[in-house]
């Protein structure tokens, strides 16, 4: 019994299993089958074994995992200068992981490592390392051996994650990490999709590597609510799908996306939601720092989606509970995004231990006679890293085994029954490892910086990469901020209590803030919502034909009518006779596409670039209102892209047009843009939606427009100053990140020096001392402050409001439209630039309020 007591002392991870015993130690000492033992960190003879049980006889003893002692760690030709194995849980590994993690290791030290440095001072993607990764089969390590693939199972993704961001580098990891959640939504319904099928197979053939977005920067780290996305069924076989992320790691650089959105038929059920298989030459990706990535693509119906449709698809009944939420996420996205991560950020934490040992070992202070390593309190910093990293390794490594268990060792081919979602019973648990890991990279981070002192500042070193991508293990979505609060709220209330799409009203909260009010507050509060309901009832809030087209919103003319509609049919038919005589025709068409020729190319900043283009006479017009868009074509490796632009040029600006396009560096457009010169065609078409602005039909326009988004408004201000008979005032709020990315700054300040018709607000992030404006974003303060209230001045159909027109993306508008609705601005005079406008305004007024329409006098 002695005997028994010690081993169990010493050793790791006994896993008991209720069976009968096969093997029996030489003494009358039995063990499971299963028994895992680890005497790796102590030799054999400390042990005090009974007479009968010698060291060779226990040594020979056969068990399902022999008795071995610890193996060297080897690093080329030498012993590995980091923590040793000792302190890798092996036992959780097969033979053949273990086989894997050696040539992992072996390609971390050839390959990986030395590229990520290289990659680190170039700013350029780790396609050479996982380019390698392919050929070691890891593209497609749990995709299932009948499809090419290594077949393994969580405890193997966990290991190799973790070996990456060890080894090799964090940031590799990470790119491997969201390529394995891709995978692992469509191994979740590959069943009947020969797409899928195909795919999967050329994983690693092809080294075709895999990405997620499922961002939204109008929702930041909530993932699962993508507010600016939206789909179209166009027939059976094929979507149109408009996609705005805020961050999507591997972005321009991946060979496909998996994009989650909301559903066709959502109708305003966020929950609703469907993933879609998307290749590289189907987006638009901006790559670049802090820039967000788009989506618009017209692509086959490749989709895993959770909501009845039209097309060959995978379907389930919308979700009525938490349990019941869109099942790829809770099923494939989540656990392994969750459990690989963890993985990583364990990784990160050994990385740090690894490094600030080599460093502690080998320095030594000559005037005590002492390694730095041979200080007692360097040794409890050690000491505390090595048990908190550990205790969170087996957490995670506990898990992945349980995920085994419930999968039968990660067996696709058991999600033929749609109702097969065993993972996401165990959703609370990893959110558990995530905090727990994420929290600990950023201790463990911290505490080998001080222990390596000023040197651990050198870049040699190494350490301070590692702190860099351990910090984001804290803020990656969802944070930690948020993780620690869905397990607190759900382990004090219930598992369902999560609201994650808003669609629970808090009654507590509801009525205790009725009760603050007075009897007439009460009053007007009832009578307000009265008119709501009975005008949803009557279906009074919703203009005819509002939301009937995909990429203009706001349109509320019949989208099926020839030429779009009577007023543009007049418009783009009509010539313009000036004061001179001179007729003037409109040189665009919005059915038929017109070649035009770029004049000039000139550079607005160092990112965005204008464009002239010659209309096919010079006494032409564009044919459009101002404020609306027009729609380029070009073909770009063989493949015609379209995209949308807002023209800065005024219409009336005979023989030209005009457009800013902001460079992105992976962009399909860009790419294009860039490689033109003067003389070069690009096809054109519009008008294509957008505000339709006439002169004297408002008393004032505002405009809130945030970096580049000032384009439309361009040629707003334009188009007004041009005429002196229009009366019309503008103001222009305007967030540029510092001084010199103010756009047209030039142009803007000479317009309002000359003329009172037009009054400018900058606003910076970045300031200069003597900067007189405003600083900050634009929030409720600044527009309370230089916005004029609604207070009867002329608006659309005689309104009593101004006219609200924004331009920015989707992080700037939602935070402007609350605070407009709070100032008491209506729904209906605020017009948005983008094709996500409408579902912007409906989550912050209401999912019934009425909406602007594309014209200034709200004709229909």
């Amino acid at each position: 019994m002695a005997f028994v007591i010690l081993v169990n002392a010493l050793l790791f991870s006994v896993e008991l299993q209720s069976r009968a015993f096969r093997r029996v130690v030489p003494g009358g000492y039995s063990f499971p089958p299963n028994t895992h033992i680890w005497l790796s960190s102590f030799p054999l003879s400390y042990l005090r074994l009974p007479k009968s049980v010698s060291e060779q006889k226990l040594r020979q003893t056969t068990l399902m995992h022999p008795i071995t002692m610890a193996q060297g760690k080897k690093w080329g030709r030498g012993e590995y200068w980091g923590l040793s194995s000792d302190y890798d849980p092996d036992w959780v590994l097969t033979e053949s992981q273990k086989k894997l993690r050696a040539d992992l290791m072996e390609l971390c030290r050839t390959k990986i490592r030395p590229h990520a440095i290289h990659c680190d001072r170039t700013y350029t993607f780790p396609r050479e390392s996982l380019d390698a990764m392919a050929e070691l089969g890891l593209l497609g390590l749990i995709v299932p051996k009948e499809f090419g693939g290594l077949g393994e199972n969580h405890v193997c993704c966990t290991m190799v994650c973790e070996t990456i961001a060890r080894y090799g580098c964090p940031s590799t990891a990470m790119v491997y990490t969201m390529h394995l959640g891709a995978v692992s939504t469509l191994l979740f319904r590959y069943h009947n999709s020969p797409m899928a099928q195909d795919l999967l197979r050329r994983l690693d053939k092809e080294k075709l590597v895999g990405t997620l977005c499922y961002s939204d920067p109008a929702t930041g780290g909530h993932f699962w609510f993508p507010l600016s996305s939206k789909v179209k069924c166009l027939d059976e076989k094929n979507i149109q799908l408009l996609k705005y992320g805020s961050w999507a790691t591997s972005s321009g650089h991946a060979d496909w996306y998996t994009i989650q959105t909301i559903s066709p038929n959502f109708n305003g059920d966020y929950s609703n939601l469907s993933c879609f298989l998307v290749y590289k030459d189907e987006v638009r990706a901006k790559p670049t720092t802090g820039t967000p990535w788009a989506c618009t693509a017209t692509c086959p119906a490749r989709s895993s989606s959770r909501a009845s449709s039209a097309w060959t698809g995978w379907s389930a009944p919308p979700a009525t509970d938490a349990r019941s939420r869109p099942q790829s996420n809770d099923e494939c996205v989540d656990p392994y995004f969750l459990m690989n991560t963890s993985g990583v950020w364990n990784g990160i934490s050994l990385a740090c231990i690894d490094v600030a040992k080599k460093h502690v070992t080998r320095k030594a202070h000559a005037d005590v006679g002492m390694r730095v390593c041979d200080y007692p309190t360097i040794q409890d910093y050690f000491g505390e890293t090595v048990c908190e990293t550990n205790s969170s390794r087996a957490l995670v490594y506990l898990q992945a085994q349980a995920l085994d268990q419930v999968t039968n060792n990660n067996d696709w081919s058991l999600y033929k029954d749609l109702n097969f979602l065993p993972r996401a019973g165990f959703l609370h648990w990893l959110w558990q490892a995530k905090f727990i890991s994420a929290k600990n990279v950023t201790r463990v981070t911290d505490t080998m910086l001080h222990v390596c002192g000023g040197s651990g500042y050198k870049t040699d070193l190494g350490l301070e990469r590692l702190l860099r991508d351990g910090k984001a293990g804290w803020v990656m979505g969802p944070s930690n901020e948020v993780l620690r609060q869905f397990v607190g709220k759900t382990a004090l209330n219930n598992i369902d209590c999560i609201d994650y799409w808003d669609q629970k009203p808090n009654e507590r909260a509801i009525h205790h803030e009725i009760k603050k009010m007075s009897i007439e507050e009460r009053k007007k509060l009832a009578e307000e919502l009265l008119e709501d309901v009975v005008a949803e009832e009557k279906g009074e809030a919703k203009h005819p034909f509002q939301d009937t087209d995909f990429d203009n919103p706001f349109n509320t003319r019949k989208e099926t009518a020839p030429t779009n509609a009577i007023l543009i049919a007049i418009l783009i038919t009509q010539v313009l006779k000036t004061d001179d005589g001179e007729e003037h025709e409109p040189a665009l068409n919005p059915d038929t596409w017109t070649l035009l020729t770029l004049k000039s190319q000139n550079p607005v900043s160092d990112k965005m670039s204008s464009f002239d283009f010659a209309l096919p006479k010079p006494t032409d017009h564009t044919g459009c209102f101002t404020g609306q868009y027009v729609k380029v074509r070009v073909t770009f490796k063989g493949k015609e892209q379209e995209r949308y632009f807002s023209p800065v040029s005024r219409p009336d600006d005979f023989g030209r047009i005009e457009l800013v396009l902001r460079f992105e560096s992976q962009g399909l457009m860009s790419q294009h843009f860039k490689a033109l010169k003067p003389g070069d065609k690009v096809e054109f078409q519009g008008p294509c939606g957008g505000f339709e602005y006439e002169a004297n039909q408002l008393d004032e326009v505002t405009l809130l427009a945030s970096g580049g988004g000032v384009t439309p408004g361009m040629q707003l201000i334009r188009a007004v100053m041009h005429n002196p008979d229009d009366k019309t005032r503008i103001k222009l709020l305007y967030f540029s990140e510092n001084y010199d990315e103010i756009l047209y700054r030039e142009e803007l300040d000479g317009y309002a020096a000359k003329d009172s018709r037009l009054q400018m607000v900058h606003t910076l992030g970045e300031s200069p001392e003597d900067w007189e404006g405003e600083e900050g974003f634009i929030d409720t303060q600044m527009i309370d402050k230089h916005v004029t209230k609604p207070n009867g001045i002329r608006h659309k159909a005689s309104f009593p409001q101004t006219d609200i027109i924004m331009c920015g993306g989707p992080t700037m508008t939602i935070s402007c439209l609350h605070s407009l609705r709070s100032l008491g601005f209506p729904s209906d005079a605020i017009f948005i630039y983008g094709q996500f406008g409408t579902e912007h305004v409906r989550k912050v007024y209401g999912r019934n309020v009425q909406l602007s329409g594309h014209r200034c006098d709200s004709a229909l």
